[in-house]
């Protein structure tokens, strides 16, 4: 009897316990559903405020907002974030983008831009990038200051938003980019590539506009060479003599002044 009484005890204590944490689970019900209530108003309420754009260097903010066309004060949770996204991507210069949302306000938008290696001219003047996208001419506070690919045939028919592929043109790119890392002033020296229809690539100084036969091959030896001449033996002055430099010949560079009838060379 002990036992059966101590077991109906047991019973009654469960049932109790059950009972209570029924009731203490309708408050908690309650106010969980309250504030479901209560941030649902609270998200109705909120309005965009702010447009944050990072990571321009060539476009500028106005050319972003144009194209994400987003009205301030307009309700914050009916902005369409893919649509956004998919707008800007319309942007030749713009490699990827980011949109996010952040609350209470503010819509974030981070861009990833193309970087212009050199210029090409397609009946018109546009700029090319290391991945051979071609990309609008376009008005910058960067300076855009670039190197002029030519001698390319299908460069003439390309599009602005297309990728050319042509060796000829990754030839030259590659060229710029050792140029780049061998030093960003040798880059810079360069005017022009002219591929010259797949014979010598000829480069042309952006200082006197000299002519420097390059050849084909050993590009990385001979750029290195090139920039170890020009620092060492053309001097302002005398840099509107040159007629042309020849670099096509192994460990020296031939010279012709435009005042002398003889070619000189400089062994390097």
């Amino acid at each position: 009897m002990i036992e059966q009484s101590v077991t109906n005890i047991n019973i009654r204590n469960q049932k109790n316990m059950k009972r209570w944490g029924i009731v203490l689970m309708i408050p908690l019900i309650i106010a969980f559903i309250v504030t479901c209530c209560l941030g649902a108003k609270w998200k109705d309420s909120l309005r965009v405020n702010r447009v944050i754009v990072q990571g321009l260097h060539i476009l500028s903010v106005q050319q972003i907002f144009s194209l994400a066309n987003i009205q301030l004060k307009m309700p914050f949770d009916s902005i369409d974030i893919f649509r956004i996204h998919e707008r800007i991507l319309q942007q030749p210069f713009v490699q990827s983008a980011r949109v996010t949302r952040h609350y209470p306000d503010a819509i974030d938008i981070q861009i990833v831009e193309r970087v212009p290696i050199a210029s090409v001219n397609n009946g018109h003047l546009n700029y090319i990038d290391t991945e051979k996208i071609v990309l609008p001419y376009i008005e910058s506070s960067s300076s855009l200051d670039l190197p002029i690919i030519s001698g390319v045939d299908s460069v003439h028919q390309s599009k602005v938003g297309e990728k050319i592929e042509n060796p000829e043109l990754a030839i030259a790119i590659n060229l710029l980019q050792i140029a780049i890392l061998i030093d960003s002033t040798l880059y810079h020296f360069i005017s022009e590539i002219n591929m010259n229809d797949g014979k010598d690539i000829i480069l042309y100084s952006s200082d006197v506009g000299v002519p420097i036969l390059l050849g084909r091959d050993d590009i990385e030896k001979k750029l290195l060479t090139l920039q170890t001449f020009w620092n060492n033996y053309v001097k302002p002055p005398n840099a509107q003599s040159l007629q042309y430099v020849d670099l096509r010949f192994n460990d020296q560079v031939v010279v012709k002044w435009r005042t002398e009838e003889q070619q000189t060379k400089a062994s390097l």
